[in-house]
Order: C-alpha cells, then structure tokens, then sequence
C-alpha cells in the first residue's frame, strides 16, 4: 500500500549527513548512557481552514532599481496593478521626487494580495550622510492618496572579520568579505606604523571590528559608519588600535593599553598617492630650470583625487595665487597652518571661514598654476615659517586620556578585546 521514493529517502539521510558535518565542531561526543531511547509518537495534527480574510493580507516587495528605468517600467517589473499611482506622482509636487530613479537605490512597497500600493518609499538624494537623509513615502489614507518626506529609518550592525595574507592583501580582504575601502581608514589609524599598501607580506593577518548602517528593509549594501577595533599582525610587529568615544561628537583612536594612536595632523592629505619631491632647500626646479628651496611636498596623483585637510581648522585662503594654482590655506591654531595647491576645485560650500574638521574634502588634485603633471603641493606652516611636513605631522602632539576618560577606556577596550578573542574560539572550533 506505502510505496517509498528511493531518491526522496537518499536525499534525506545526504541532507541529515550534511547538516551533521556543518554543526560538529566544538561539540563533545554524547556517553552511550546520555543517549534516549528512541521511540515513534504519532499524534493526529488540526489544520484550520485557510480564511478569506487572510488572502487580502498584505505583503512587502523590495526591488532595486535598475539602470535606465522609468517610474512605469519598475511598476511594471514589480507587478504593481495601480493605475492612479503613476497619475499621482505626476501631479503631486513631493511625489515628484519618486521619478528621479538613480540605479541602485532600492524601492520597498507594500502591496495587497490584488497588487495594489498600500505604501510605496525610496530614499531621497542627499548631500549628507545616511543620518541626515530623508525618504519620500507615498500612501493611501482613507482611500485617498498622500506623499510625505520621513526621516530615513536606519539599521546599525557590528561586523567582525580576520584576513590573513597568502598573496596579497586585496585578496585577502576580499576573501573575508572586508570591504577594501577600510584599508584608507586603517592607514589613518596606524600612520606611519605600517603602510598597508605596501608592507604587508605573506603570512600577515589583519582582524578589525566595525559599525555598519544601512537603510531599514534595503537590498543596498550596508555602508562602513567606523572601524571600532583593528589589529595588525606582521613578523614581530603587533599594531592594535580601539576607539574612543570622548563625547560631544570627539573622539580618537587607542592601543589597547590606553596610548593615544591619533595625531593633531593626518599623515597625509591624499588617500592614495606617491611622494615626487621632498621638502629640500636646493632644488632643480621642473619649469624654471633654476636651483631653487622646494618649500613643501609634492604627491603625484590622477586629476580628482579627493584632497583632505589634516585637521580641524578654519579656510584662511580659498582662490587662485600665481604659481600655486587654485590653492587653500588652513588655519589650524594660532601656530599652525597648512597649504594644498595646484587644485583642479574646491570643496563644495567653502569660503573663507568656513570651519573644517579633520578629514574633510576641500578640493581635489589638478594640474593648476606651474605645474607640469597632476599632483598636490602641500606645504606645513609652524608661527608663519615653512617646516617639512612630513617631520611636523610625525612630531605633532598627542591626545592624551585622564581620569574619569580613562577609566571609561578600559571599560570599552576591554569589550572590543573580547570581540576578537570571540574570533579566535570561532577560529579554533572552525578547525577542530
């Protein structure tokens, strides 16, 4: 009367057999006395009929918007049966915004079992971060349709992850899954630690915690908000770093425990560059053809690259001066100022005295004024005399952390250290 599918039980035992492969690590065997004896329950299962009120529940559909697509074309792809949505972005000024798709960004809707909108939102263009952007919702309100701009609803996350370098370190860092965009942001933590685009050899590892956010429900990948732990392991060297957060909106990087890794100053201007010519007094100059004192460091770079200020400070200059090109002048204290020519623009919004933080965009790499190739000139100012950059941002002080401070530090690394020892159990069951 029972006949049995072959296949269908074979497939079942692969399937038990596989699943005990995956979970048997770090699980001690069971003593025969700890086993249960097996019995077979049957017992009779209710199923309530299916009501018609749950065929109307609604559902959610995520889609990503394609390159080229229209408002009708992305209706059409999710299956939306809703002829007044399309009428009503069209003459609704806020839903308006829904037409200006860029490829990439993510729709959400909320559709009835008819495929009719409920809801439909997508994230707004913005020139801010995630935190300051805005999303155009579109819903139905007592039969009628409305468009209001939200607040952006966020996701946040703790991603842990370890590479370990067998050729090189792109490779590695795809292999973990660690977005190589971290790796700028690691060279600013460790300075002139280690340079890893160019230190790294077979056998290094790198392990770092980071925050990540996202927009609630997208398919967008999340976006890297802050490296919160890092450590670096090359031959005998052992680089750590944590962050801190000292409140008010600062905060610096620390070893574990408790020096200060973060400079006045950025190590360099440029997230990815090579130095063409040093700070000297005697130089044959490129154009001129003279000896001449070469009063700043020149890094070649390709026309765009984003320029950055070393530190908090305020645009004392913003312009074009002769030679320089298009040129800004930071003012960091009363003793302190830097200079970045030869720039093909300027940072959006910047005059003189706009304030700037550490790390912010103020132009970005041309060939401008006497130049012979793309690249940056950027000069160091100590009480109005020009100093070797690369000397003065080795030597700038340090923040240091006191009392109370301090005691919260050892508190927050002491956390993040148990992170990556959570790395190394996984690590550890993985091969045992």
């Amino acid at each position: 009367m029972h006949q049995f599918n072959v296949k269908t039980v074979l497939l079942a035992i692969g399937g038990i057999c596989t699943f005990a492969a995956v979970t048997a690590f770090g699980v001690a065997p069971l003593a025969d006395s700890a086993v249960p004896e097996q019995r077979l329950m049957r017992e009779p299962l209710a199923i309530s009929a299916v009501s018609a009120a749950d065929t109307d529940a609604s559902f959610v559909q995520h889609e990503i918007i394609r390159r080229g697509e229209t408002l009708s074309s992305l209706l059409a792809r999710m299956g939306v049966n809703d002829d007044e949505i399309a009428a009503f972005v069209r003459r609704d000024r806020t839903a308006r915004g829904l037409l200006e798709l860029r490829p990439g960004r993510t729709v959400s809707a909320n559709l009835t079992a008819d495929r009719s909108v409920e809801s439909l939102s997508y994230r707004l263009e913005t020139e801010g971060g995630l935190d300051q952007a805005k999303r155009l919702v579109i819903r139905r309100s007592d039969g009628k349709l409305e468009a209001v701009e939200e607040r952006l609803p966020l996701e946040r996350s703790v991603e842990i992850r370890s590479a370990e370098v067998r050729r090189t370190l792109a490779e590695a860092l795809e292999a973990a899954d660690i977005p190589d965009s971290l790796v700028t942001r690691m060279g600013d933590i460790f300075g002139t630690e280690v340079d890893l685009r160019k230190d790294v050899r077979r056998g290094d590892r790198l392990r770092v915690v980071y925050q990540t956010v996202r927009e609630a429900g997208s398919l967008e990948p999340a976006t890297v908000e802050r490296i919160l732990a890092l450590q670096f392991r090359g031959g005998q060297r052992k680089l750590e770093a944590v962050w801190f957060d000292r409140g008010n909106g600062n905060g610096d990087y620390y070893s574990f425990d408790g020096r200060s890794l973060s400079r006045t100053f950025l190590a360099s201007p440029l997230e990815f560059t090579r130095v063409s010519s040093n700070f000297t007094e005697a130089r044959l100059h490129p154009i001129f053809r003279d000896w001449r004192a070469h009063k700043g460091v020149d890094m070649q770079a390709p026309i765009g690259t984003k320029v950055r200020t070393t530190a908090d400070g305020t645009i004392k200059f913003i312009g074009r001066q002769s030679g320089y090109g298009n040129v800004v002048v930071v003012q960091h204290s009363a003793r302190y100022e830097t200079l970045y020519a030869h720039l093909n623009d300027f940072g959006d919004g910047l005059d003189v005295g706009s304030r700037v933080r550490q790390g912010d965009v103020i132009g970005s790499v041309g060939t401008t004024g006497w130049s012979t190739g793309p690249h940056l000139h950027f000069e160091f100012h100590i009480d109005g005399e020009h100093v070797d950059p690369m000397a003065a941002i080795e030597q700038s002080p340090v923040r240091l952390l006191l009392g109370e401070e301090k005691t919260r530090f050892i508190a927050v690394a002491g956390q993040l250290r148990a992170r990556f020892g959570l790395l190394d159990s996984q690590l550890i069951a993985r091969f045992e």
